[in-house]
């Protein structure tokens, strides 16, 4: 399209949110109307569509173009053209998912011209990447076919310029494609590299323009754009971007929402109202939300049709909802909220915009996809579904969305678990309903697609006038991120599985033809035989001959049959991953290896199932080798990443270790071991650094001058000095223990490297033995104290000097004579954690207090150092062990020592007391110390007189009577 030909818009994309305009243009007029009433039939009936299919066949078919086809697309470079190829791709797209994903039914077979029979089979050959296929039995996948050919191949042929291509539409259509690799196994993410690094430079390119100064895209553009960023995210496991996404997008939107508390009721027994999890919700004032696609009265609703049924929880102990509290604003914890949510009550919140609620179901979906499996997750995770579907339904699609949300998020409890099940099954009646044509059987053939399914459900079906039109389903359907019939029903297969029932997840599964899925399902029974027998059937020949394969063969047949007759050629759809099921369920690595070769080595899942097997095997340079492959592949998978630095650390590589788990941190940032596992990497090189260095200094040459620290690069020093490479695995750790904050392993990690930091990071070691103190202390009590650290911080507190003038406002308080360490100095921080966290556990350790009496004596606390000191003492004295062990004898002579000094010391210094009266510490503290010789000698006097140690108790005692 020549540049001459100017538009009244700069970017096809802001052109997706404004086709009225284009209602003035005579030559598109119609074709504009038809397309924002929903008919994509007529639509795609239209000259251009024709032509662009043509293209897409003959492209496809690899057959030469007709010189008239030429001429015939010479005309669509033409604005007018152009335009009329983009509602082609967007009705292309439009019906794909309206015939998979939302409905209502429409017959699309006779849209297109027909074309020979393995048209739909290359449509599907198409669509591989990296040895992965899309599931082989999608209805009308050539109108997916059209749009992605439009998208990624012709449109940015016929347009010129920065904004004349539809970036939007081709990450939508490649975020799509992705989804469709991923498959239909639950959580199995598409190892695509080629898309994601595709996605990612567009979408970048996109943020620039529509986050421009200047932008042409308003507001709801813009929350829809990051709202289909963070599905994307999701997608790609990446939670913190997709948590940033989320959170900007909130921003823009002005859409205010918090998890907070509120009083009130749950269960059908509870008396007294105990605060529950709600979320507080709000959308910006600006404009007003729109509910006139739906009746007000929910009675309706459930009854006509309106919006999808949602389901009565009928439990004997739950509440079907939560009843809150009616006690005014008391009943809501508002001290976190934020003034403009403060006064809402629970169950009387405003309605929110749909693309606020969008923002909500992201926010739960997120959460549950990427965040731990619990209760406590799925209990704070809940109120966010519950809040949009408390509101009236503003859209078909998204109500949908939030009972399949629901659903989702309920299957984690005992007592939600069937209400989810068979809210799902309600949902998938829905859809097959909605997307089920009338010929029977869609995409033509009994391999052509998916079978006709007689709707058994309960529920009347919605009559068309009540129905929501197409529009309306399909006008939040990218950053819903919606499943397609197929996903939903793999889901509810394995909800059927979760809750029990083998027999109707395996139902499902067989009759998907998902015979991976059917294989996956028997070997989690431990019926490995029948799960063999599924996967050998799709890859090898009967020995009896092709007959095998028809499906009127007798059943008794097929299931004594081994199915080990010559290899299929071609290789059948999903054959890598089926080759690599068999090498799982037969431990063969001859089956890994064919799955990468049929694969033409993309297939990263085959080289890491290798690595895997050489690694417990014990042959880590052919694991090495299978990772590495892995990772050259798919580079975006952080777990690869993470297996190949493991194995480089177990074979010394420690260069290769750091560069490994760098990667998989940029990947993964939330993964503790991987910083764990760095920080150790880290560790081994300082080892392997400082011993060289030693090694250099012993067989040097006679030293010479060194250079100026100018004429070192910086890059050198980072990474010869082995001090850096200390602190950067002190940094690691530290990360790790943040993320994983109750593995007292880590933090053991973390105050040893911080001691062996020259000079040692204080401020590390405080923070890692409190934190291990705090672990470990409910088990094994004060023997999580390590007293060494503990050892190293008093010395570093009590070698320092007391501050007596100091800046104004920060001069130490004077208690009655007992210093005060400044706020925010180690010494107070390391005392506070002495009295708050060491000394209630103190029971059997002396030592323990030994090192209290320091800090006393440091603090002026005269009378409480004499006091650790006794109580050492008393602790070591107790009981009878030091009369047959002369070790512990030692050790109370020791402490009677230490005790004789303290009352030597301590006793005659002067205190304020609590009437504010100086006074001695001890005023009969020479007659307390050799009371407390006294005692020792006379209870060891049979055992141990005569000794060096009773020598020095007498000098005590002599001492004490002069």
């Amino acid at each position: 399209m020549s540049k001459a030909s100017a538009t009244p818009f700069k970017s096809f994309d802001s052109l997706l949110f404004d086709f009225n305009a284009l209602k003035n243009i005579p030559e598109l007029a119609d074709l504009v109307s038809l397309f924002l009433d929903g008919d994509y039939k007529a639509v795609l009936s239209s000259r251009t569509s024709q032509i662009l299919y043509e293209e897409l066949f003959e492209t496809i078919s690899s057959s030469r173009s007709k010189q008239d086809s030429a001429l015939q697309i010479e005309e669509l470079k033409t604005w007018n053209g152009a335009i009329k190829v983009l509602l082609t791709g967007l009705a292309a797209l439009n019906a794909f998912l309206q015939a998979n994903v939302t409905g209502p039914p429409t017959l699309w077979q006779d849209v297109f011209p027909q074309k020979p029979l393995d048209f739909d089979s290359k449509c599907l050959k198409s669509l591989d990447v990296d040895g992965i296929s899309v599931y082989q039995y999608i209805p009308n996948l050539e109108l997916f076919c059209l749009a992605r050919f439009i998208f990624t191949v012709f449109f940015p042929r016929i347009v010129d310029g920065e904004y004349r291509d539809s970036k939007w539409m081709r990450i939508r259509i490649n975020a799509f494609h992705q989804r469709l690799l991923s498959g239909v196994s639950a959580g199995r993410l598409s190892e695509s590299a080629l898309l994601v690094d595709a996605i990612d430079k567009d979408i970048k390119d996109l943020e620039s323009e529509v986050f421009a100064e200047k932008s042409a895209f308003d507001t709801d553009a813009k929350v829809m754009f990051l709202l289909e960023e963070a599905q994307i995210y999701i997608l790609q496991s990446l939670d913190l971007k997709a948590r940033e996404k989320v959170r900007k997008a909130k921003e823009i939107a002005g859409f205010e929402y918090e998890l907070s508390g509120a009083l009130g009721k749950k269960t059908k027994f509870q008396k007294n109202d105990i605060s529950q999890l709600v979320v507080f919700a709000k959308s910006n004032d600006d404009e007003e939300v729109d509910t006139n696609h739906f009746t007000a009265n929910k009675d309706l609703e459930r009854s006509n049709g309106n919006a999808p049924t949602t389901l009565d929880l009928n439990d004997d102990t739950l509440l079907e909802s939560i009843s809150f509290a009616k006690c005014g604003n008391d009943v809501v914890a508002t001290s976190s909220l934020p003034p403009s949510l403060a006064n809402l009550k629970p169950d009387e919140q405003p309605q929110l915009k749909p693309l606020d609620q969008i923002t909500l179901l992201t926010e739960a979906t997120l959460k549950d996809t990427l965040s731990p499996l619990d209760k406590l997750n799925s209990e704070e995770i809940l109120p966010y579904a519950v809040r949009v579907l408390n509101d009236k339904p503003t859209n078909w699609q998204i109500y949908t969305q939030a009972l399949l949300v629901r659903s989702q998020i309920e299957s984690h409890r005992s007592r939600t678990q069937e209400r989810s099940v068979l809210q799902l099954q309600v949902i998938v009646d829905q859809i097959i309903a909605d997307t089920q044509e009338q010929s029977g059987v869609v995409n033509g053939g009994e391999n052509g697609g998916i079978p006709e399914i007689k709707v058994t459900s309960f529920l009347p079906r919605a009559k068309v006038d009540e129905s929501a039109p197409v529009t309306e389903r399909l006008k939040y359907i990218y950053p819903l991120a919606s499943p397609t019939r197929w996903e939903i029903e793999t889901e509810l297969a394995y909800a059927w599985a979760s809750a029990g029932s083998f027999v109707s997840a395996l139902e499902i599964f067989k009759r998907l033809r998902l015979w991976a899925e059917v294989a996956l399902c028997y070997h989690s029974v431990h019926q490995e035989e029948k799960a063999r027998q599924i996967v050998r059937r799709q890859l090898f020949f009967s020995k009896k001959g092709t007959e095998m394969d028809k499906y009127d063969v007798d059943e008794k047949e097929v299931v004594q049959e081994k199915w080990d007759g010559e290899i299929r050629d071609p290789s059948p759809p999903h054959s890598p991953r089926l080759w690599c099921i068999l090498g799982d369920l037969d431990q063969d690595p001859s089956c890994w290896e064919h799955a990468w070769e049929i694969s033409k080595h993309r297939y990263a899942r085959a080289q890491r199932t290798l690595g895997e097997y050489y690694s417990k095997t014990g042959d880590l340079d052919k694991a090495r080798a299978s990772y590495l492959q892995a990772t050259v592949v798919n580079r975006q998978n952080g777990d690869t990443w993470s297996r190949l630095g493991d194995i480089d650390l177990k074979v010394g590589n420690w260069d290769g270790a750091i560069i490994a788990f760098q990667q998989s941190i940029m990947i993964h940032e939330t993964d503790a071991k991987t910083y764990s596992n760095l920080g150790s990497a880290l560790l081994s090189k300082h080892a392997e650094l400082t011993k060289t260095q030693k090694l250099a200094a012993s067989t040097a040459a006679p030293a010479i001058e060194p250079l100026d620290d100018e004429e070192i690069s910086s890059v050198h020093k980072s990474t010869q000095d082995p001090q850096s490479l200390l602190r950067q695995a002190l940094a690691a750790y530290k990360r790790g223990a943040a993320i994983a904050y109750t593995n007292w392993q880590i933090w053991d990690n973390v105050i040893t490297i911080a001691g062996r930091l020259s000079p040692p990071s204080f401020p590390d070691l405080l923070s890692g033995m409190r934190s291990v103190i705090r672990i470990r202390a409910p088990a094994v009590g004060e023997f999580a104290v390590d007293i060494d650290v503990l050892r190293a911080l008093v010395l570093e507190v009590t070698s320092s000097e007391r501050p007596e003038n100091t800046l104004p406002g920060e001069s130490p308080a004077e208690n009655n004579g007992i210093y005060i360490a400044p706020r925010g100095s180690l010494a107070r921080a390391v005392i506070a954690m002495v009295n708050t966290n060491i000394i209630p556990l103190i029971t059997k350790r002396a030592e323990l207090w030994a090192l209290v009496e320091k800090l006393s004596l440091y603090r002026k606390d005269y009378a409480n150092a004499l006091s650790c000191a006794e109580k050492a003492w008393r602790m070591l004295k107790d009981g009878e062990d030091w009369l047959l062990d002369e070790e512990r004898w030692k050790s109370v002579v020791s402490a009677t020592d230490n005790l004789v000094s303290a009352f030597e010391n301590y006793g005659p210094m002067e205190m304020v007391g609590e009437d504010g009266e100086t006074r001695e510490v001890e005023k009969s503290w020479r007659m307390k110390a050799r009371n407390a010789v006294r005692g020792v000698m006379s209870k060891g006097k049979e055992v141990w007189e005569g000794g060096e140690e009773w020598e020095a108790l007498q000098a005590l005692l002599e001492g004490l009577k002069s």
